[in-house]
């Protein structure tokens, strides 16, 4: 399993912003550091947004920024919630709409575990806790 390109996006956003965190940043800026396509990082912002995820200001000296102070207060799957939704971490795998403990697919009781493991990280890791993570970006 891999996140949607809409997500990846998103949480590459979050984390730039983090790390610049109480800068602002227009979409042109994000777009040529980030190397997310113009066009759908206009619309990605926009539902950054209208979470609430990241604040705006409109005009010459206006862009998005991610308040320093909230960084332990965004969490991943706020993130993946604002972009697509968190539905597909509850449904069948292999996409069959009756699939349960009761009535499972082949795949059913490998996945719970990984499905709850991939919700755990999501629910469990905030911006600031991935600050820590001394990762680099590639």
């Amino acid at each position: 399993m891999h996140f949607r390109k809409t997500t990846e996006y998103a949480i590459r956003v979050m984390v730039f912003l983090a790390e610049n965190a109480g800068k602002r940043f227009s979409v042109n800026a994000l777009n040529k550091t980030l190397d997310i396509p113009y066009k759908y990082l206009g619309r990605l912002m926009n539902q950054l947004a209208q979470k609430g995820l990241v604040e705006v200001t409109q005009g010459k000296y206006g862009g998005y920024l991610v308040n320093a102070d909230r960084l332990s207060e965004i969490y991943l799957y706020q993130i993946v919630d604002a972009v697509e939704g968190l539905q597909d971490y509850d449904r069948c795998i292999l996409g069959f709409p009756q699939c349960s403990d009761e009535n499972p697919c082949a795949l059913h009781h490998l996945w719970m575990e990984q499905r709850e493991a991939i919700k755990n990280m999501l629910y469990s890791n905030s911006l600031a806790d991935l600050l820590k993570n001394n990762f680099s970006r590639r």
